[in-house]
């Protein structure tokens, strides 16, 4: 299956193979120990940037093989580009946040890093809970209306 987007400065095409394990998942499981292997395949993503200035060595294409199984049922190509995708979301919404929009990784204070963690998770699922799909978006909101982002914290319920 072959799809094509464009956002964020770029085109993005992505290529996804999906087969179904059977004689290989077997082979998985008795050499690697991972039991219950029912799909492998191969994915192949090629980005073009659209904006800022041009890289010398235009589209860059990067090939990842991966697998899947254990309790998953009947798996089709476009569910299996979803779940790919999906999987970036993770990173996007946690470590992105904490280490770009928080600045987690500049900092120091090691004795008192697991308290001001704990105050950012909070912050950051507190602006979940209002609905901001982006914490950049919050933030500018919040700060254009102080008592809003007070209130979040003094009241039980936002």
């Amino acid at each position: 299956m072959r799809q094509a987007t464009k956002g964020h400065g770029r085109l993005e095409i992505r290529e996804l193979w999906l087969e179904e394990a059977s004689a290989l998942g077997e082979r998985l499981e008795a050499e690697y120990g991972w039991p219950g292997v029912r799909y492998y395949g191969r994915l192949r993503r090629w980005r073009c940037r659209l904006s800022g200035p041009p890289k010398p060595q235009g589209w860059q294409v990067q090939e990842v093989l991966w697998v899947a199984g254990g309790s998953i049922g009947p798996l089709s190509v476009q569910q299996a580009l979803e779940c790919l995708r999906g999987h970036w979301e993770i990173e996007n919404r946690l470590y992105w946040v904490r280490d770009v929009s928080f600045c987690e990784g500049r900092l120091l204070g090691r004795e008192v890093a697991p308290g001001l963690s704990t105050i950012r998770n909070l912050a950051r699922n507190l602006i979940r809970a209002l609905g901001y799909r982006f914490v950049v978006d919050a933030f500018r909101a919040l700060s254009a209306r102080a008592d809003r982002g007070l209130r979040l914290l003094t009241s039980p319920q936002p």
